[in-house]
């Protein structure tokens, strides 16, 4: 059938009822897909060149990042180095359509959707749990853990200059099954955080001036038993491995509890302005219990947000080199 019949057909249909019903909810996916496809292209080719420049010069999120590219680059490249157990994965820069809806409870008017079924990446852990569930589901029996460094898309409005809508992250997950007695759990947050901290450690060396790093551990349920197993397996081991660190449970944190589900992560550092930011957050999730009906999974998320650690952390010209985590 020609594109135009096709056009012609679910106009046919959209107007034998409402149309904004039919086009969220009755149109089947191929027929609403036609019909954006056939909608931008005729928009698209009518655009002038002085609307292109005009949607450039207002609109942040088609316009670069600020973030001297080289030194992201090299952060990057030290990243990876620091998470030599985790494979590295180059993520896809779209995602199925609802993914951070459904799995991250983030609001869909903060993602960008694409006309064909897919919306562009914004949180890569979300994607990563995709691949964690579709390598269970071929038969990969054990631990998973991938590293990537990605860069993801959010509509929300920002007031702080150093945010723009688009910007990298450098996020770890780790997928297993449960190994009781919090094991897996335990194991597993414990090599993120160590991962983070040898990172910040090693960017001391190079530049990057941290003044220093607070961890802290929280639970969504406020699981006194699994605090302090997290403090004593967790926190005093790295405490004594990085001492320049400050590593504690938080029992106030309310941030999150609706997207992790247990044990969570939160990292701030302090540049040489002494500004404190907010770094890293991770946590368990229910994700792949949902995406493989299997309460048995097990999943720890976590990112760190390695594009702020240039614009805000890196000394102009290279500098002495900060005091190392």
């Amino acid at each position: 059938m020609s594109q135009d019949k096709i056009i012609a057909r679910i106009a046919r249909v959209l107007a034998e009822g409402d149309a904004v019903e039919g086009l969220a909810l009755s149109l089947p996916a191929t027929d609403l897909q036609s019909l954006m496809l056939h909608v931008y292209g005729e928009r698209g080719a009518r655009r002038t060149p002085a609307e292109l420049l005009e949607q450039y010069e207002r609109r942040a999120m088609v316009r670069p990042s600020s973030v001297d590219v080289r030194q992201l680059l090299e952060v990057e490249r030290v990243a990876f180095e620091q998470a030599t157990a985790f494979e590295a994965m180059d993520l896809s820069p779209v995602a199925p359509l609802g993914i951070n809806a459904v799995l991250g409870q983030i609001d869909q008017n903060n993602c960008l959707a694409t006309v064909r079924s897919a919306e562009v990446l914004a949180d890569p852990t979300t994607a990563q749990a995709l691949e964690c569930a579709r390598r269970r589901r071929a038969g990969e029996t054990g631990t998973i853990k991938l590293c990537a460094r990605s860069k993801q898309l959010r509509l929300q409005p920002f007031d702080n200059p150093n945010f723009s809508p688009h910007f990298n992250i450098f996020s770890l997950v780790t997928a297993g099954r449960d190994r009781g007695s919090l094991v897996f759990e335990l194991e597993s947050l414990r090599e993120h955080l160590g991962t983070y901290l040898a990172f910040l450690r090693r960017l001391g060396t190079m530049g990057f001036h941290i003044a220093s790093v607070d961890i802290s551990v929280s639970d969504t349920a406020g699981d006194e038993g699994r605090l302090e197993r997290a403090r004593v397996e967790v926190l005093e081991p790295l405490a004594a491995e990085y001492p320049q660190a400050t590593l504690h449970i938080d029992r106030t944190r309310e941030q999150g509890r609706n997207y992790y589900s247990g044990l969570c992560l939160r990292l701030d550092a302090f540049n040489r302005e002494g500004t404190r930011i907010n770094l890293a957050d991770g946590g368990f999730t229910t994700w792949t219990q949902r995406l493989l009906s299997n309460a048995k999974e097990r999943l720890l998320v976590s990112g760190m947000g390695i594009e702020l650690l240039v614009k805000l952390f890196r000394q102009a010209g290279g500098g002495v080199p900060g005091k190392p985590v």
